[in-house]
């Protein structure tokens, strides 16, 4: 694939020696997040004192500068922070190396990456993107560069097993994974609480719950984020997830079977059900993520249907209001007679990609590979999201709801990626723009299933 000169092969292995012993090293409780920062660049300079020469390759290596592009824009994100702390330590060891990084909120994101890989996307080396059907359009087109050639078996080795098939495409691996999530309801006992309102483990109670919620003052029951397609999408999926059940989802997804199952219309029922019910407030098309995540943390909404990143959140926006220990994790609600308890939506589809027209190949996926396998122990040392890599993990510092999660998941078998990353870029987003119609009055949900089967049925 690349002719490497003997140079970027020393370059290489002095790489995949750094990550063997930094990336993932499991780290002392007491130690700061600087601390951290210091001891990984220790541990690069320990093991560039064990080959002086090619330190020295290293030293003279000839400037480079990688556009890194990614979605993690609130500067309150968890993850923003330790991205920043995670390019400064690539940097210090590998001096010759500039990343300059350029950041959007996922919706603008989205719709720069796509306009600019229109193109050949010349100001962009390494990206933060999602896979299966995703990435698919960007491989048909020719578009990344695999990693293959790159995998030595000390990598494959820390890698998790299972981990990587929404990367593999045609026989080739494009990235590896960083870390997977799972869907929670995400729910305030103290306000479930204030209004007599059971947690809920059925739809049936959930319904319930809503009307109790809806007599609180101020208290929206279900936080949306319904202006932002995928935020609808969650809420649809979620129901469609227990109506349908996963294996008939993910085979639906794959291409293996047509959008046919009347579970599907069951699901946009549900939804326009709850939103006529007053579940998403009186304008959820108005509120996007940000301000989703915000009415629930400040205890205006009572539940919020979002991943396990979330659950970061809830401890550390200095603007919450709420209580942490108020805050509990939840399955998606049953409904009755219907799907399995033990499915779920999440997995691993985030990952950082390469350009196929990067000038810099060596070095990009060099940079890929680290910044995935870091980010991947950072959102789960940090409670956001389950690591996709080997290795030790210190988990000392959890938060309770993490926790929570994290025993949700073990319960869990058959798990089914966002629709909109499984599906193929046209049915992906006929499908997200679909269910934001379910979150406005006299919602058709039978036009609803018509487009659907039109996108997605071959």
């Amino acid at each position: 694939m690349k002719n490497i000169t003997k140079r970027f092969i020393a370059i290489i292995l002095v790489a995949v020696l750094t990550m063997a012993f930094t990336a993932c090293a499991k780290k002392d409780a007491a130690k700061t997040d600087g601390e951290v920062a210091d001891t990984t660049n220790e541990t690069a300079d320990d093991v560039g004192d064990a080959d002086d020469a090619d330190d020295a390759v290293v030293a003279d290596a000839e400037p480079v500068t990688l556009n890194v592009w990614h979605q993690w824009s609130n500067d309150t994100n968890e993850l923003r922070k330790i991205y920043d702390l995670a390019v400064a330590d690539y940097t210090t060891a590998n001096p010759h190396v500039t990343i300059n990084s350029e950041t959007l909120d996922t919706e603008a994101y989205k719709t720069k990456i796509s306009a600019e890989f229109a193109g050949n996307a010349s100001g962009i080396d390494v990206f933060y993107y999602w896979g299966a059907g995703t990435a698919r359009k960007l491989v048909n087109a020719d578009k990344l560069l695999p990693f293959d050639d790159y995998l030595t078996d000390e990598v494959k080795a820390k890698i998790l097993p299972g981990s990587t098939s929404a990367f593999e495409y045609n026989g080739k691996t494009y990235s590896v994974p960083m870390f997977s999530w799972y869907m929670t309801l995400y729910a305030n006992k103290a306000l479930f609480e204030q209004a007599g309102a059971t947690l809920p483990t059925t739809y049936t109670e959930l319904v319930d719950a809503v009307a109790k919620l809806s007599t609180l003052d101020g208290v929206t029951p279900i936080a949306s984020g319904a202006r932002d397609g995928w935020n609808a999408a969650f809420i649809y999926q979620a129901l469609a997830l227990r109506e349908v059940g996963g294996e008939s989802i993910n085979s639906m997804l794959n291409g293996e079977v047509n959008f046919e199952d009347p579970g599907y219309l069951e699901a946009a029922k549900k939804v326009t059900e709850l939103y006529n019910a007053g579940a998403f407030g009186k304008n959820p098309l108005e509120s996007g993520n940000d301000d989703a995540n915000s009415s629930f943390i400040n205890g205006t909404s009572a539940m919020r249907i979002m991943g396990s990143w979330f659950a970061n959140q809830v401890y550390t926006d200095a603007t919450a209001t709420i209580n942490p220990d108020d805050i509990v994790a939840l399955k998606i609600p049953m409904i009755e007679g219907k799907g399995n308890a033990t499915d779920y939506a999440g997995g691993f589809v985030e990952s950082f990609w390469v350009n196929k027209n990067t000038k810099y190949a060596d070095e990009a996926v060099k940079f890929a590979l680290y910044i995935n396998e870091k980010m991947g122990v950072a959102a789960y040392e940090t409670g956001t999201g389950f690591c996709g890599w080997n290795v030790d993990l210190d988990e000392s510092k959890l938060n309770p709801l993490f926790v929570q999660i994290k025993g949700l998941l073990g319960d869990s078998v058959e798990g089914v990626l966002a629709w909109d990353t499984s599906l193929d870029s046209n049915p992906a987003t006929i499908h997200n723009e679909q269910v934001q119609t379910l979150f406005a009055p006299n919602a058709d949900v039978d036009g609803f299933v018509a487009e659907h089967k039109a996108a997605i049925n071959k």
